[in-house]
């Protein structure tokens, strides 16, 4: 008779290790890689907005009582949304809060794919399309961009591949290229699914082009949801707020699965404020895009290429010592970002910095090239 004192005999039959309890498909997922993080460094690696927020947004931080910050956040985060809904022209019903654009995304995938379904985008495109669609079980089918030096087209069967659940970051990310909001119409008429717009980068595109978003088109389009962020034009990644728009059934479905308080009080507070200063807003994607144009002028000088950018970024083609570009940059302390991609592996992305941030990125790759 066994001794239940011994820990050989009263200890039950385990798996050889506590991860064999998880899921094997999450235990063979990749795990999607964000930005090193590096503090002290130049971080031209992960699109943030190089400017401070809007003085607003300061004001309303300070604004924050104990009292708010006891009790729970509004669930709905009504009156950014109704903020919101009078900024882009919609109603406050077509519209959720999230927790950064990639907790909206996460809404979505919870809310239209199962087990076996499948998930089209072009490629190269945001790596999290892919980690999600691997959470829920379902499939992802790539399909290639049309590239070129200077362009980066849709290719014509992303319509057709027959998945639930269709996205397109626009401007894309990594190449900051724009598809024209016609194509992706059409797209959305041909469709027999959801398309996502991803316009995470949308408002500096927007600055030379005022037709570049989807949103003026939601209500033609029933099947189409829209995306953005407020961590890049109203520089509060680290306030993480995001906003999902689309008509009003597909909403009242995708709260069903929105996480209960998934926006804290002080972040709504945040968002309304930097919406309602439209100056700052527009002084920030001027800035930004003055950089960006001067980024342009001295790379060029030094040989480098890119697609045509519409984001706060360049997506450089710099041949087979892009590794040992990013290596020397990093040794400088300058983040940029590179992929070990077949699709990448000879190109950095290098955010639009400040002026000053710009200039020892200039004056490292002019020692090294």
């Amino acid at each position: 008779m066994s001794d239940p004192r011994d820990p050989k005999t009263s200890v039950p039959q385990r798996l050889r290790s506590v991860s064999d309890y998880v899921r094997g498909d999450v235990r063979s997922l990749a795990a999607y890689s964000t930005g090193e993080q590096q503090p002290g460094f130049v971080k031209l690696n992960t699109n943030e907005c190089a400017y401070p927020p809007s003085p607003h947004v300061r004001e309303a931080l300070a604004k924050i009582a104990d009292e708010s910050l006891r009790l729970y956040p509004d669930p709905t985060s009504r009156h950014l949304r109704e903020i919101a809904a009078a900024t882009y022209g919609v109603r406050p019903e077509q519209i959720i809060a999230g927790n950064g654009s990639d907790d909206c995304l996460t809404i979505v995938y919870r809310t239209f794919l199962g087990h076996g379904d499948s998930v089209g985008c072009p490629w190269p495109s945001y790596g999290l399309y892919d980690t999600l669609a691997g959470i829920q079980g379902a499939k992802v089918l790539h399909v290639d961009y049309r590239r070129s030096a200077r362009r980066w087209d849709l290719p014509d069967q992303l319509a057709h591949t027959g998945a639930r659940l269709t996205l397109v970051a626009n401007p894309n990310n990594p190449s900051s290229t724009l598809t024209p909001v016609s194509q992706l119409r059409r797209i959305a008429d041909d469709l027999d699914g959801v398309l996502v717009v991803d316009e995470a980068y949308v408002d500096f595109a927007l600055g030379t082009d005022p037709a570049a978003s989807m949103l003026p088109h939601l209500d033609a389009h029933p099947n189409v949801i829209v995306l953005r962020s407020f961590s890049k034009s109203y520089s509060l990644a680290g306030a993480r707020l995001g906003l999902l728009f689309a008509a009003e059934p597909l909403v009242a479905e995708m709260n069903k699965v929105k996480d209960s308080y998934n926006v804290n009080v002080i972040t709504q507070a945040l968002g309304g404020a930097a919406l309602q200063d439209r100056a700052h807003h527009a002084q920030v994607i001027a800035r930004t895009l003055a950089e960006r144009a001067r980024l342009e002028s001295e790379l060029t000088a030094l040989g480098w290429s890119w697609p045509d950018a519409v984001g706060n970024f360049l997506l450089c083609q710099v041949g087979r010592r892009a590794l040992e570009i990013y290596h020397a940059l990093r040794d400088a302390r300058i983040l940029v970002r590179y992929w070990d991609t077949p699709e990448l592996n000879q190109a950095v992305r290098v955010t639009v910095g400040t002026p000053d941030q710009n200039t020892a990125l200039l004056d490292a790759l002019r020692k090294l090239m």
